[in-house]
């Protein structure tokens, strides 16, 4: 099994970490807003709100982490006993992953719109490629360090010890993992917030689950993660006309 994680008791700490990445997203947004001088297009570069957003999580990580004992990477640590009964889960996962990621997105945006894919314009516009190639290593790497380690290698082993109530310790970072794509990017549309903020859901569901009933899985889901968020830059290529 994976070492024990130290758990910090200041439950204030583990919730406030839950609205982190929601509020970042909107505050480095508001930045680039700034600097164009424009929120609407301050909206195309979402992907650089979310790669700036992950670089301040692993740094809260860090310090976080450090406090209580514990070193940041030691929770992507692959388990040697662990590893073929890891890898034949995360195997399933992936496939489980797919139609849960895709489905969801495509058919909100059908029923809000009537146009399956939308969303889509909102999200892929045309920025330049420079950042773009920029953001093909460093968005899919920095969320692959950040994201899913935040709510459920941090937050949410902290929550089981602080709240004592294991499905609501699973379900607040599900559930914010899956909202805090409302302000990424934050465009004032009811439409468009409403499908951010549920598109993801079901993914979320499936991965804190998974992480609840195995963190071992956490370092093979991070990797996944990673490489599914390399495929949204390919997208942005695609959309914008790039390739």
């Amino acid at each position: 099994m994976n070492d024990p994680v130290p758990v910090n008791k200041n439950a204030a700490l583990s919730v406030s970490m839950l609205f982190s990445r929601l509020l970042l997203f909107a505050f480095f947004q508001a930045g680039i807003a700034l600097v164009l001088h424009s929120w609407a297009k301050s909206q195309k570069y979402w992907l650089l709100t979310a790669t700036l957003t992950n670089v301040v999580s692993i740094v809260l990580l860090v310090a976080l982490l450090k406090r209580e004992g514990v070193k940041y990477l030691s929770l992507f640590r692959f388990n040697k006993n662990l590893f073929k009964k890891d890898l034949a889960i995360f195997s399933g996962l992936v496939l489980l992953s797919v139609p849960l990621i895709m489905a969801p997105p495509y058919l909100l945006s059908l029923w809000l719109w009537g146009d399956g894919v939308y969303y889509s314009k909102i999200l892929f516009q045309p920025i330049p490629i420079s950042l773009i190639v920029f953001l093909l290593i460093a968005f899919p790497v920095s969320i692959s360090l950040a994201e899913l380690v935040t709510y459920f290698g941090y937050i949410m082993p902290r929550l089981q010890s602080n709240i004592g109530i294991k499905w609501l310790a699973v379900l607040l970072p599900v559930v914010f993992l899956s909202i805090q794509h409302c302000t990424l990017p934050l465009v004032f549309d009811y439409k468009f917030i409403f499908l951010r903020g549920f598109m993801y859901l079901p993914f979320a569901l499936m991965l804190g689950i998974a992480l609840h009933k195995r963190p071992s899985l956490l370092p093979y889901l991070a990797i996944l993660h990673g490489l599914f968020d390399a495929g949204t830059v390919v997208m942005l290529l695609y959309y914008t006309g790039k390739i």
